[in-house]
């Protein structure tokens, strides 16, 4: 049981989604008892055990139904040890189950363009203030290392940033801090018009009018176009640090969250 917390705990602390399922009722005979807890991933894999068979299958589409939610809430879901009947699983058990399912990783979702010092530490910090976090990078031992950290899922991307970059929506947060001017370029170029809920961009206001002097001559970029850009991302609290960096653009977005 205590892999199991564990594992959901690193999986809140990544920003990674899972699902907990945990029997808080039990009434009859039943597989396992009140306490039992299984661990349930997007990818359909589980740590744990709450019963085995039809039961557990039934908890994991239920799981991942879950996830496929835009803002999922805890919810008790009752099983019933039947062949026939409301909830029954097809068992001839007779007893019924109440299991709690409760989600990670599940939170506004925020792609990060840079799996550097700052793109780690900004993806961190995000995940423990429940954004769901994804990482991209054109370097593969870059993208190795993050994953190693375990601060979300990663995408390894082409060198041009054209390939392998995760789609986004209306409800994304992007936030472009790779590791030089070139890539910031071509990551910004790649979402610049998408209608994303937050784009930041890491620099100086002289790195900023390089850039969009680029991105007009090159890729037609528009005001409007690059009104939509933050930068220098963040909040002007000071310090330079990956850590106090991080901070700053976190507290940017919890600003933006909150409507503040």
């Amino acid at each position: 049981m205590r892999e199991v917390l564990e594992a959901f705990l690193s999986e809140l602390r990544s920003g990674r989604p899972a699902v907990l399922a945990t029997i808080v009722r039990a009434t009859g005979s039943t597989p396992r008892d009140v306490g039992a807890r299984m661990l349930v991933r997007p990818d359909g894999t589980t740590l744990g055990t709450i019963g085995g068979g039809a039961f557990e299958a039934m908890v994991a589409r239920d799981a991942a139904e879950l996830l496929s939610r835009p803002d999922p809430a805890p919810v008790v879901k009752r099983y019933a040890f039947r062949e026939e009947g409301e909830d029954a699983l097809g068992m001839a058990c007779g007893g019924t189950a109440e299991v709690l399912l409760e989600t990670a990783g599940t939170g506004p979702r925020l792609v990060v363009f840079g799996a550097g010092h700052v793109g780690l530490a900004l993806a961190r910090l995000a995940a423990s203030v429940g954004f769901r976090t994804e990482i991209v990078d054109d370097r593969p031992e870059a993208c190795a290392a993050a994953r190693e950290a375990g601060v979300g899922e990663v995408h390894l991307c082409d060198a041009e940033y054209r390939e392998g970059i995760p789609p986004v929506s209306a409800s994304s947060h992007v936030a472009v801090v790779t590791r030089c001017h070139r890539t910031d370029r071509l990551a910004l170029r790649r979402v610049l018009r998408e209608p994303v809920a937050y784009l930041g961009l890491i620099g100086s206001r002289r790195k900023k009018a390089v850039i969009f002097e680029q991105l007009r001559a090159e890729d037609g970029a528009t005001d409007e176009d690059l009104s939509r850009v933050r930068c220098p991302i963040g909040l002007p609290l000071g310090g330079d640090t990956p850590e106090e960096i991080a901070v700053s653009i976190v507290a940017e977005l919890l600003q933006l969250r909150h409507a503040r």
